[in-house]
């Protein structure tokens, strides 16, 4: 449901002290952001082939932007140094994940020409051809029709919509800001969690009335003297459709 949508604006400071404003390169180049986090191994996982990708792209007016949750800077710079990366990096706390509704991690949303988001992934890329090849064409047709969008008409509509709105089935916005808070260990729970309702999706990426209420759990609740394991069966047992 978040597809088509405007891409909310947003700006910060990289780890290497450069300002970073998104609207500077809406309209210009196709922008990808991947929202990760040091301790998350699929995001660790993925890192080499996004690091590949990027690098053989780097002259195809494509751009990549990684943003990591709400950890120390020397944590961020250690595994960008032990994997080799040179991305444009920002340390959010919090605000940017609000706004595009980030809720697990890794979270890959690519930004079209025409500033609105054109893939939204929750979870590991294993594969960056497969997934932005076709996209990467897509917007040179874009461009080359002369529909890459304009400053000021972003600036617009990017006031107007400070935050990516979520559409259930039934049609009802639900707003991102609303979803519970998870702590690291939550967050990292729900990334390896599959979704008790039957799909082939983790707790982070799922939608359902399930996994909502898992996640709900995991805000509200104590669970400091369960392991990682011990919980997701806790979970499993309380939350399967067929138990509720």
């Amino acid at each position: 449901s978040w597809q088509g949508q405007i891409a909310p604006n947003f700006e910060g400071t990289t780890i290497t002290g450069q300002h970073f404003k998104l609207s500077d390169s809406i309209g210009k180049k196709v922008i990808v952001i991947n929202f990760f986090a040091t301790w998350c191994k699929p995001c660790r996982d993925e890192m080499p082939e996004l690091k590949r990708y990027v690098n053989a792209h780097q002259g195809d007016s494509f751009e990549f932007v990684a943003i990591d949750s709400e950890e120390h800077q020397d944590r961020v710079e250690e595994m960008m140094k032990d994997l080799s990366l040179n991305f444009t990096t920002l340390i959010d706390q919090g605000p940017i994940q609000r706004q595009y509704g980030v809720n697990g991690f890794p979270t890959t949303v690519l930004i079209g020409i025409d500033g609105r988001i054109q893939f939204y992934e929750n979870g590991e890329i294993d594969n960056a051809d497969v997934v932005f090849d076709p996209l990467l064409e897509s917007n040179r047709k874009l461009a080359a029709a002369g529909k890459a969008i304009q400053p000021d008409d972003y600036a617009r509509e990017a006031a107007a919509h400070s935050e990516l709105k979520r559409v259930s089935f039934s049609g009802e916005d639900i707003n991102a800001a609303n979803t519970p808070k998870l702590d690291e260990r939550a967050t990292r729970i729900t990334v390896k969690m599959d979704c008790t309702c039957g799909c082939d999706k983790k707790v982070a990426a799922c939608t359902c009335h399930s996994a909502k209420k898992i996640k709900d759990a995991l805000a509200k609740e104590d669970f400091k003297d369960m392991k990682d394991d011990a919980i997701i069966k806790s979970l499993n047992q309380r939350f399967c459709p067929g138990e509720m």
